[in-house]
């Protein structure tokens, strides 16, 4: 028989893993349509289309949208509901988040 300790436990590591799995799916991305590729969902560590790794698409005043400094060879950019940090040599998403 199980005892009322040893269910309290079994139960504790079954809501963690739940709850570790829904966190899973909340990933930040950002579906993006294509044309003549359709449709693609990008998140970090994906490479961000052509055009948000231009300095015409920087956003200069990064403060005032209440996110932080860029690094060197960074900039924030603006792709849809989200604000993308670039990693301008590579391409690469280094983090998305939502704007406020």
């Amino acid at each position: 028989m199980i005892s009322k300790k040893t269910l309290c436990h079994l139960t504790f590591a079954a809501l963690c893993g739940l709850s570790s799995l829904s966190h899973a799916s909340e990933e930040p991305s950002v579906t993006m349509e294509r044309p003549g590729a359709g449709v693609k969902e990008i998140k970090e560590g994906d490479n961000a289309p052509d055009q948000y790794q231009r300095d015409s698409l920087a956003i200069k005043d990064w403060d005032k949208h209440h996110l932080s400094a860029p690094g060197k060879n960074q900039q924030w950019v603006e792709i849809k509901d989200k604000y993308a940090l670039i990693d301008i040599p590579t391409g690469t998403i280094k983090k998305l988040v939502d704007k406020r």
